[in-house]
C-alpha cells in the first residue's frame, strides 16, 4: 500500500443496504492519485454515459485528494464526481471544509453510492466501518437544523456533507454542503443524492499518515508556506478580502456582468456597494479557513438577526448586479438562503435572470410567474424566488430546471447564458477570450474552474500576466491552466494556492508523502489523462464538437471593453482557438480524443 492512502474505498447499495469493502490497487493511485482523478475513473468504469441521472442505476463517487491527510496547506478538498441532471455531462464537484480530511482519517479513500433507498437514510463512516440509517425525522430540515441533530447524535467533531430541501425536490443545481456552508456546488450533486433518498453522509476518524520521506516532505512544506505568506493574492488580498475582493477588479475590466450578460456597465456607486470593502464594513463577523489553511478566505457574516458565511464573488456577482441588485444585505440573505436549502448560487442567479429578461421582452408574462412582475433591481423579490426555488413551488417550479430548460420553455434558449447547460460564472467572455475558450471546453459545461481560471492571466498572473485579447496564445494558456487546475483537484488542494505554488512544489509535497517518485510532469501527465476520459464520457453521452462553444449573446452583442466595442468574432477569434486547442489537447478536428485504456483495478 502507498503510503499516504488507505489502499480502501466503500461500495454501497442503498437499494439492497449492502456494503462491501473495495481494494484501491497501487497501479490506480499511481494513475490517477486521488480527489478528481479516482473519482473520474470509478465513475466512468461503473456507469455507462447513457445513464439517467436521477434513476435508480446512477452512481455518485466521493474521493479524498491524494494529499488528504497531510500538513499540505489548504489539503483537505475533496471531490464528488457523477453525471449531472443539469447538463448531462460528467460532473466533478469540489469543496474544501473539514469533511474531506475527516473522511481521509476515517480509513477510506473513496466511496461510491449506488441504488435508491426506500426510505430516507443517511450513511455514517467511521473507523474504518459503515452503516446505513434511516433519516425519516431529519427529512426536510435545512442545513443548520440537520447539522445541529446529527452533531447531537454523533460528534460535534463529526464531519457532515448533506443536503437540504432543494435536494430532497431535485432542483437540478441542488449542492451538496458541508460545514453547512461549504458547497460541492455546480451540476446538481444535491439532486442526484436526493434522488437516492439519502439526506447525509456523517464522517469520523483519527487515522494519522507519516511521511514516507520526512526530510522531502518538510521541505517541501517550508517552501510552500514560504510561498503561500508572501505572494501578494495569497498573503493579502484574499485574506483582506476574501474572494468579494475581485468585485471592484472585474468590474474595473469591464467583466462584471449587468442583466444576463447584456452589459458591463455599473454606476462606481453601485459597485461599491456591493465590493468586498463594504462587506467588510458591513457584514462582517470574522475570516473562516478551510482546513490547514493560512489564507482564511471565507467570511462569516451577518445581516441583522441573520449570520451566515459569505457571499462569494460569484455569488455577489449573479445574484447582484446581473440581476440589477446592488443591495448587498438582500444578496447575503439570499445566499444563506441558498446555503441552508442547499442550491447553487451561480446557476440560481443566472436561471433568474433570464426569467426577468424573458418577462422584460413580454415573452412570459404575469400568468406564468404567478403574478409577479419580473423586474431588474428588486431584491425582495430575490429573496421571494429563491425560496420558491428551493421548494418547487409557483414559478419556482421551472426555475430549478436551470436556464436552458427555461429558455427552451418559451422559444428563447438563445437568452440562456449556459455552455452545455451550464450557467455562466460572474465574468464575461467578452471581456477576456483565454475565459471565453475555457468555459466553452469545460467537461461540465460553463465553468471558470474546470475551465481555467484564466481570467486572472489578465491582472494577477504576477510574472505570467498576458494580453487577454490575443488569440495565437489562447489555447497554450487555457490547457496549461486546465492540466493545473486538474492537478489541484487530484490532490486535494485549494485553487487559490495556485497563484503562489507551482507543480514543482506540489510534486515535492507529494513525493515526500507517498514516497513516489513523482514530478511535475508526471501530475501533468495524469491530468490529461483524467481529462481525456472526461472528455470521451461526454462524448459517448452525445456530445460533439458543436457543444463547444458560447451563448450566441457573445458573438452578436458588443460591450464596451478597454474602451472599445467588442464581441467575439467566431470565425476569426473562437474557431481559430478552439481548432487550435484541439491540436495542443492532441484531439482529433471533431474534438475526439485518442482512447484511453483503462488501468487494472
Amino acid at each position: 500500500m502507498i503510503n499516504g492512502y488507505n489502499g480502501l474505498g466503500l461500495d454501497i447499495d442503498l437499494s439492497t443496504g449492502k456494503i462491501r469493502e473495495i481494494g484501491i490497487a497501487d497501479t490506480l493511485i499511481k494513475q490517477y492519485v486521488g480527489g478528481r482523478g479516482l473519482g473520474t475513473y470509478f465513475l466512468t468504469q461503473n456507469l455507462p454515459p447513457d445513464t439517467d441521472p436521477l434513476s435508480e442505476q446512477s452512481l455518485l463517487v466521493i474521493s479524498a485528494g491524494g494529499l488528504g491527510g497531510s500538513r499540505a496547506p489548504a489539503a483537505g478538498r475533496f471531490s464528488v464526481t457523477f453525471k449531472s441532471p443539469l447538463t448531462g455531462t460528467i460532473a466533478s464537484a469540489n469543496s474544501g471544509g473539514r469533511w474531506g480530511s475527516i473522511f481521509k482519517r476515517s480509513g477510506f479513500d473513496i466511496c461510491l453510492i449506488r441504488g435508491r433507498s426506500a426510505v430516507p437514510v443517511y450513511i455514517l463512516i467511521a473507523e474504518g466501518d459503515a452503516r446505513i440509517l434511516e433519516a425519516g425525522n431529519l427529512w426536510g430540515k435545512t442545513l443548520p437544523e440537520l447539522s445541529e441533530d446529527l452533531a447531537a447524535i454523533h460528534s460535534s467533531s463529526a464531519g457532515i456533507l448533506a443536503i437540504g430541501p432543494a435536494g430532497e425536490n431535485r432542483v437540478l443545481f441542488a449542492s451538496l454542503m458541508n460545514d453547512i456552508h461549504r458547497t460541492a456546488g455546480r451540476g446538481g450533486g444535491g439532486a442526484v443524492m436526493g434522488a437516492k433518498n439519502l439526506k447525509a453522509i456523517v464522517v469520523n476518524g483519527q487515522k494519522t499518515f507519516a511521511p514516507a520521506r520526512p526530510e522531502e516532505y518538510r521541505n517541501g512544506l517550508y517552501q510552500a508556506e514560504k510561498l503561500v505568506k508572501n505572494f501578494p493574492v495569497t498573503a493579502r488580498a484574499l485574506p483582506q478580502l476574501g474572494t468579494p475582493g475581485l468585485v471592484r477588479l472585474i468590474h474595473a475590466h469591464d467583466m462584471l456582468p449587468s442583466r444576463n450578460f447584456s452589459s458591463t456597465r455599473h454606476k462606481t456607486g453601485e459597485v461599491m456597494e456591493i465590493s468586498g470593502e463594504k462587506l467588510r464594513s458591513r457584514l462582517l463577523v470574522r475570516r473562516r479557513g478551510c482546513y490547514n489553511c493560512s489564507v482564511a478566505c471565507g467570511r462569516v457574516t451577518r445581516v441583522k438577526s441573520r449570520k451566515g458565511e459569505g457571499p462569494e464573488y460569484e455569488t455577489i456577482a449573479l445574484l447582484g448586479p446581473n440581476l440589477g441588485i446592488y443591495d448587498l444585505d438582500r444578496v447575503a440573505v439570499a445566499n444563506y438562503l441558498c446555503n441552508e436549502n442547499g442550491m447553487d448560487t451561480i446557476s440560481l442567479g443566472g436561471t433568474l435572470a433570464l426569467a426577468t429578461e424573458l418577462f422584460q421582452k413580454g415573452i412570459i408574462g404575469t400568468a406564468d410567474t404567478g403574478g409577479r412582475d419580473l423586474d431588474w433591481g428588486r431584491g425582495e423579490l430575490l429573496i421571494q424566488l429563491t425560496k420558491a426555488t428551493a421548494r418547487r413551488e409557483g414559478l419556482g417550479e421551472w426555475l430549478a430546471r436551470g436556464s436552458l430548460r427555461l429558455g427552451r420553455q418559451f422559444g428563447r434558449e438563445d437568452l440562456a447564458m449556459a455552455v452545455k447547460g451550464l450557467e455562466l460564472p460572474g465574468y464575461d467572455p467578452r471581456a477576456s477570450l483565454h475565459q471565453a475558450l475555457g468555459y466553452a471546453t469545460s467537461p461540465r459545461g460553463g465553468c471558470h474552474l474546470k475551465g481555467g481560471y484564466l481570467v486572472c492571466l489578465g491582472f494577477f498572473g504576477g510574472a505570467r500576466e498576458v494580453n487577454r485579447f490575443l488569440v495565437d496564445s489562447a489555447a497554450d494558456h487555457c490547457v496549461e491552466a486546465q492540466d493545473s487546475g486538474c492537478v489541484s483537484d487530484m490532490l486535494g488542494i485549494c485553487r487559490f494556492l495556485s497563484f503562489s505554488l507551482s507543480d514543482h512544489e506540489l510534486a515535492r509535497i507529494y513525493s515526500g508523502y507517498t514516497g513516489l517518485d513523482t514530478g511535475p510532469e508526471d501530475l501533468k501527465a495524469t491530468a490529461r489523462r483524467i481529462q481525456n476520459i472526461e472528455r470521451s464520457f461526454n462524448i459517448r453521452a452525445g456530445f460533439t464538437a458543436a457543444d463547444d462553444t458560447l451563448p450566441e449573446r457573445m458573438f452578436r452583442e458588443k460591450i464596451m471593453v478597454d474602451g472599445k466595442r467588442r464581441a467575439i468574432d467566431y470565425d476569426g477569434q473562437f474557431k481559430v482557438m478552439l481548432d487550435k486547442y484541439y491540436q495542443v489537447r492532441g484531439w482529433d478536428r471533431q474534438g475526439v480524443p485518442a482512447p484511453v485504456a483503462a488501468e487494472p483495478g
